[in-house]
């Protein structure tokens, strides 16, 4: 959702895939062959298929980053660290890179940062399917990704004043998400 708005807004946005691509593509309805899903959420970017198996694909990366003003990423735990495509080591080759980490838990400083999550695990943990549904039956996942689109709309209002700060001190920043 952050970076759907981002190309809404104007901004040149490559998403970054993995050769079997981005999975909603596949998924239903679809017209054409490309799911709706994919479509709405994908408008306006541009793709490049990268193999994190392969060592060379994280110097395809590093070359995006050299360039970009923003980084939007929610690998899990670990995943970006191992390739050294992690905020402390893209701020070292970018100073006026401003990231955005979005992850179920966090990046630092929580106990669950360690743990992967998604929208109904969110909703789970949030209390907030405890309020949906009937009021003498269980929780009920809202329908919706809910914690996901509000993820991206933080991350969004997150970066509008790093980029602000940037533009004032030169300086990049790092924006975590959970």
């Amino acid at each position: 959702s952050c970076t759907r708005l981002l190309a809404e807004l104007g901004a040149e946005v490559i998403k970054v895939e993995l050769p079997s691509g981005d999975p909603t593509r596949v998924l239903v309805p679809q017209r054409g062959g490309v799911s709706s899903v994919f479509v709405q959420q994908n408008r306006g970017k541009r793709s490049v298929c990268v193999d994190f198996s392969r060592p060379e694909s994280s110097d395809v990366i590093r070359d995006l980053v050299a360039a970009a003003d923003v980084v939007v990423e929610n690998y899990g735990p670990g995943v970006l660290e191992k390739r050294g495509l992690d905020w402390d080591s893209l701020r070292e080759l970018n100073p006026r890179l401003i990231m955005a980490s979005i992850s179920a838990f966090g990046r630092r400083n929580s106990p669950l940062s360690h743990k992967v999550g998604f929208d109904t695990i969110a909703q789970a943990f949030s209390g907030f399917m405890h309020m949906t549904g009937e009021r003498d039956r269980p929780p009920q996942f809202v329908g919706v990704g809910f914690a996901d689109v509000s993820a991206g709309v933080h991350a969004l209002t997150g970066l509008a004043p790093a980029l602000y700060h940037r533009e004032r001190t030169g300086k990049g920043q790092w924006v975590d998400i959970s």
